[in-house]
């Protein structure tokens, strides 16, 4: 997995050193497709400095090339992440997020997924709770080998809780949500948060 990131920095951050060592730093993204290869990269794109069409642009220039990007904000918002997400990138996140959630962002769109924050996952269920019928669903293979405790913390998620919400809830450390996490992505066949919320919510997903 070679992680590259694009940001007007002269130098990586020490976060971003520290959760990815051997990452690539370059200035644009002109600079970076220039560049011979970029199957199976993963691109950080730093949004800071760029106005949000700006940001949005680059980001549909390197979806349109088969990159995998991450969009990172210095404000994020769930209007950015939003417009971001939809111009292609498969994830959103603080610029100053800790080298551990950077990690944990590169791991879930390595596999196909995407990460996004919370409160907006929230707002896309509820939306399109809105529009889509109310018919009479079984409920989503594979809920029935889920353990009580893990059945809670899936429930959490399709509220749009967060790790540290849920592990408040149920009074259990946010290393235990995430055991029970990977558990049921596994028991499910489920790839990331967003499509365990939308099962959930019995929502179909791609």
């Amino acid at each position: 997995m070679n992680i590259v990131f694009i940001s007007l920095e002269d130098q990586p951050t020490p976060r971003w050193k520290a959760a990815f060592p051997d990452l690539s730093l370059v200035q644009s993204v002109g600079q970076y497709l220039r560049l011979s290869s970029h199957s199976g990269d993963i691109c950080f794109f730093d949004s800071v400095g760029c106005s949000s069409e700006e940001a949005k642009t680059a980001i549909r220039r390197l979806s349109d090339q088969g990159v995998t990007v991450v969009g990172l904000s210095g404000t994020p918002s769930d209007a950015e992440a939003y417009g971001l997400l939809t111009a292609g990138a498969r994830g959103y996140c603080h610029v100053d997020a800790t080298p551990e959630q950077l990690s944990e962002v590169a791991n879930v769109v390595a596999v196909g997924g995407f990460w996004m924050p919370p409160g907006l996952v929230q707002r896309l269920v509820s939306s399109a709770l809105k529009v889509t019928p109310e018919l009479p669903q079984p409920p989503p293979e594979g809920f029935d080998q889920l353990t009580e405790r893990e059945y809670q913390v899936a429930m959490a998620v399709g509220k749009g809780a967060n790790n540290k919400e849920i592990a408040e809830e149920l009074e259990v450390s946010e290393r235990t949500v995430k055991a029970h996490l990977t558990s049921i992505f596994d028991k499910l066949n489920l790839r990331d948060r967003v499509q365990l919320a939308l099962a959930v919510n019995r929502l179909p997903f791609h």
